[in-house]
């Protein structure tokens, strides 16, 4: 067979198409030759590239590849500004785009990928632009196939050989074939006679080297050995369908623990409806997907399956897990690559009540609540076999989200590390009410002996409030007590009142000397890296000018100059593309330190955080509970975490007199409740039980401090 029996189209959509199906993989497995030019390099590239090439690899074909390092727009400066040399930006970038494989299906195709880099048969080459201000990057996107008869196809366009090139990001691409007529063979010739000059070098404004022989070695790691040379005939169906798209399964490499199966048993005890509480970093995602496949065989996979989730990015989570689990999901949100995902799920709704036929919908707290998603879900009935797994579902127990939890759902499933609300009994019994009991709490204390979650040391570091600001957190208190109320009996603040209480804990959080401290902390650490901060939220004056500033702003800055440490805000602020390369440079040791506020208290997962520093205190058991199971995922090389928890005094315990307690009682209890339970399953537990003490004699007062906090939550529980 020869390219000109395929019926090749003029022009592919991902609208109407599926590229990698309907072309790359006809074209490629009648190939003798390839030449492509794919833009960034990365092993998801590498992966992507690979299919079509089974059949095309194992009747000798040539491959040549030209591609970009993902260069940061500090290595360019620093390039650019002789604080580097090319070569090494270029080679750091390549090895940060090294990433392990993330199931079977990777692992074999970069092994054939690398495979045929080693018989010779593919080969690659880095571009990179060098003009008069600098170097920069090369982003076009080529190609040229030859079949062994010498007919050729060229195309080009926005393609990007890469996973979300293929599957998720909207691509268009213009073909071009040889035989077809005589404009279309000079386009064929002109792309071929570009992409000869780039491989040789004579392109103007760029330049082609050698891939660097440090990361092919790294990347030969990945080789095994054995092709497996029916990857393409596995993965795809005759019509170009995933195979395992339609079916629900666990992954071949997971292997659920005890406490796991423990759940999914008590869940479908519970008539498939239940609550998991179980400890940031046990694995609470891989557990609902194992309810999620076992409902789905004894429904014969005619179920449909929305997933809520509170944040963006944590949808990018959740997919990357349940692709491997089941289908390929509809992503509905407001950045949704899909910008038609409503018309996507109306599709898949239409074709799920009349066939059964089964799809997965990942989704936001906002967008669930969407009017636009509320009409699709009230279109299911009681009778249909339908999931509802929401994560970090504390938050459905708002006001606003608890009114649209959907009781044509019948298959319910809640995860948390903190499924109890902080002062909101009304909306923890909201989530029970709906969901059921629960079907598992597993907590931290049981997670660590267990080893899902790593040891941990706690240090409190108590920060005295200057003259000024005590004498405001004294002011506050004071007004805060004229809107004390009484109500069925017990003692309350109203809601005028807790906008003053907020006032109040804002000024706790962004406390002096803070700062100060901090930096001579860090100063231990400054050759260290895996080193998260917390920040407050707060504005506050600069140390230099006092203008008014973020904190995190201020705290990412003293950093940066005080200890010249390698430093990055991870906020709400930056872009998901952002976030993902600060993640990506933080763990490969780039960046030492990042610094957050909230977005890290739920969903993200970065494992190699070693050492933290918790400058926002938290009184709220919800926050700071995520925070420290965050803090102790496990990863390779770490033995133990280190966190240091800023304890805000109202003034030095040396300066307390007979009368203060009553003052300070707010502020004194909140921090004691927080190191008590930081304490309670720390290593050196003892130094925080002598602190402890010591504040207690400094006022004169003894209490059981969980009884205390219980009455104070109660107080300011509305």
């Amino acid at each position: 067979m020869s390219f000109v029996d395929l019926n090749v189209q003029f022009s592919y959509r991902s609208d109407v198409d599926d590229i990698a199906t309907d072309f790359l993989v006809p074209v490629l497995s009648e190939s003798i030759s390839y030449k492509r030019s794919v833009g960034y390099f990365s092993t998801s590239s590498l992966i992507s590239l690979s299919v079509g090439l089974c059949k095309m690899a194992q009747n000798g074909g040539k491959v040549e590849i030209i591609c970009s390092p993902q260069l940061s727009k500090e290595d360019i400066e620093a390039v650019n500004l002789g604080y580097k040399t090319r070569e090494k930006a270029i080679t750091e970038a390549l090895a940060l785009s090294i990433a392990e494989p993330k199931d079977y299906y990777e692992s074999e195709r970069l092994n054939l990928i690398v495979t045929m880099i080693a018989m010779g048969i593919l080969d690659i080459k880095i571009a990179f632009m060098e003009t008069d201000t600098g170097i920069n990057i090369y982003h076009e996107k080529i190609a040229l196939f030859e079949d062994k008869y010498g007919n050729k196809i060229g195309f080009n366009g926005s393609l990007n050989e890469s996973e979300n090139g293929l599957k998720n990001n909207f691509e268009s691409i213009d073909i071009y074939c040889s035989w077809k007529n005589e404009s279309e063979e000079k386009r064929v010739e002109r792309i071929e006679e570009n992409f000869g000059k780039l491989w040789n070098d004579k392109t103007k404004k760029l330049i082609i080297v050698p891939f660097p022989k440090i990361v092919l070695d790294k990347l030969m790691t990945f080789k095994k050995g054995q092709v497996n040379f029916e990857l393409d005939n596995e993965q795809y169906s005759n019509n170009g369908i995933l195979k395992k798209d339609s079916i629900f399964h666990v992954p071949e490499d997971v292997t659920l623990r005890e406490y796991q199966k423990d759940a999914v048993s008590g869940w479908i005890n519970q008539n498939y409806q239940g609550i998991f509480s179980m400890s940031t970093g046990s694995g609470k995602s891989y557990t609902a997907l194992a309810c999620m496949v076992d409902l789905a065989k004894k429904m014969e996979e005619k179920l449909a399956v929305f997933i809520v989730c509170p944040y963006i990015h944590l949808v990018g989570q959740w997919e990357e897990d349940e692709v491997n689990w089941a289908c390929t999901p509809i992503i509905a949100h407001s950045k949704s690559p899909d910008k038609n995902w409503e018309q996507t799920l109306i599709k898949a709704y239409k074709r799920f009540r009349n066939s059964e036929k089964p799809f997965v919908c990942i989704t936001t707290n906002d967008t669930f609540a969407s009017e636009k998603m509320q009409n699709i879900i009230t279109r299911f009935n009681e009778e249909q076999n339908v999931l509802l797994i929401v994560d970090e579902a504390h938050n459905f127990g708002s006001k606003r989200l608890s009114e649209l939890l959907p009781e044509n759902i019948k298959y319910r499933i809640a995860l948390s590390a903190t499924i109890k609300r902080h002062m909101d009994k009304q909306g923890t019994d909201k989530l029970f009410n709906y969901f059921g009991n629960e079907c598992i709490v597993y907590d931290l204390e049981r997670a660590i002996k267990d080893g899902a979650l790593c040891k941990y040391k706690y240090y409190p570091i108590p920060v005295v409030l200057e003259m000024d600001e005590l004498e405001e957190y004294l002011e506050l208190t004071e007004k805060i007590k004229k809107f004390v109320i009484e109500e069925n009996g017990k003692i309350k603040i109203s809601e005028d009142g807790k906008l003053l209480v907020f006032k109040r804990s804002r000024l706790l959080a962004k406390a002096r000397q803070k700062i100060p401290t901090l930096l001579k902390l860090m100063e231990k650490y400054k050759d260290d890296n895996s080193i998260l901060v917390y920040s407050g939220a707060s504005t506050m004056e600069k140390s230099e000018t006092g203008e008014l500033t973020k904190m995190i702003d201020e705290v990412t800055d003293s950093i940066k100059k005080s200890l010249d440490m390698r430093v990055h805000k991870f906020t709400a602020e930056e872009t998901l593309d952002e976030r993902q390369e600060i993640k990506h440079y933080f763990e490969k040791g780039l960046y030492q330190v990042i610094t957050a506020i909230k977005c890290l208290d739920e969903g993200v997962n970065i494992p190699g955080i070693k050492t933290a520093f918790i400058m926002s205190s938290s009184r709220n058991p919800k926050e700071f509970i995520q925070r420290r199971g965050r803090l102790l995922r496990r990863s390779k090389n770490k033995k133990y975490a280190e966190i240091y928890d800023f304890i805000t005094l109202p003034r030095d315990l040396s300066d307390v007199v007979y009368g203060d307690y009553e003052s300070d009682r707010t502020i004194i209890l909140g921090e004691l409740f927080r190191m008590n339970e930081f304490a309670k399953l720390a290593e050196n537990r003892n130094k925080t039980e002598v602190l402890i003490t010591e504040i207690m004699n400094a006022y004169g007062v003894f209490f059981d401090i969980d009884e205390e906090n219980k009455k104070m939550e109660e107080y300011y529980d509305g």
